[in-house]
């Protein structure tokens, strides 16, 4: 064991011998999290819940500490999260130790926060195809088509470049309801969000496309974000979620929220690879 630092078995030990000899055990130091109140599907004050929350306290779990919520607000009513609007100005402060399902690369989200780093990439997340049965899981179907789109977002030029029609709508869901009522073939929205929606709208009887592999452009990487110099604990979070990507928990508990589940991506969004679209 190194001088001065403990593994997780050598800290139970010395609880448990502390005990044995009737002194008090040091409680375990939280793993604080910053977590947006109105995020859905990762995080949601209102039920103490979400996607990140959930491997939180799964990966918190492994490195036996309790998990604190340090909860940030943020508006109701915002249906896209900007990279602005990720809590990263209170990590680097140290309100918290960690923020989940932070977007790569580090030199993109992180560019005016150097003091932060981004830890392994632990899921993939994309703009999924989503429509009716029998959808065609191939962006190329799209060609002539009319697509349904959430403005300002890359699928906005996806489509132009595809050579598809936009109908373009506000929301993830308005996006989603208007292939339910036909105005659009398909959909192509942020996956994560829109699992989440179908989730809980089952009568749009709607799903991705059976077979849909997102293209590198439609694509990015989540990580864990940390202060840049804790690389102790960013090895020690990084572990946690290989072990429970490697158990199915990651999975599992994405499948709870409607989020696609997907390994990381090898390569992922660049202009370069959207220029591939053409």
């Amino acid at each position: 064991m190194t001088r001065g630092r403990f593994t997780a078995r050598g800290r139970a030990l010395c609880a448990a011998a502390l005990c044995a000899w009737g002194l008090p055990a040091a409680a375990a130091t939280p793993l604080r999290v910053c977590a947006l109140s109105h995020n859905l599907p990762y995080s949601a004050r209102a039920t103490d819940g979400g996607y990140d929350l959930d491997v939180a306290r799964a990966v918190a779990a492994k490195l036996e500490r309790p998990l604190e919520t340090v909860w940030v607000d943020n508006p109701a009513t915002l249906v896209e999260i900007d990279d602005s609007d990720y809590p990263v100005h209170r990590l680097r402060k140290g309100a918290c130790d960690a923020i989940f399902s932070m977007p790569g690369p580090a030199g993109d989200t992180l560019k005016e926060t150097p003091s932060l780093a981004l830890g392994a990439p632990y899921y993939g997340a994309a703009f999924e195809l989503i429509g009716p049965p029998g959808t065609p899981p191939y962006l190329k179907s799209l060609r002539a088509k009319q697509v349904a789109i959430q403005a300002q977002t890359v699928a906005s030029f996806a489509i132009a470049l595809l050579q598809g029609h936009q109908r373009t709508y506000f929301s993830p869901l308005a996006a989603l309801e208007g292939v339910s009522r036909g105005e659009a073939s398909a959909a192509l929205v942020w996956g994560p969000v829109a699992g989440w929606q179908l989730k809980q709208q089952p009568a749009l009887a709607l799903s991705i496309a059976d077979g849909y592999a997102p293209p590198p452009a439609l694509s990015w990487n989540l990580h864990v974000a940390t202060r840049a110099e804790d690389t102790a604990l960013r090895a020690e979070i990084d572990a946690s979620l290989v072990a429970l990507s490697a158990n199915g928990s990651l999975a599992r508990i994405a499948g709870q929220y409607g989020i696609p589940w997907r390994q990381p991506f090898a390569v992922t969004y660049s202009l370069t690879e959207l220029n591939k679209l053409r």
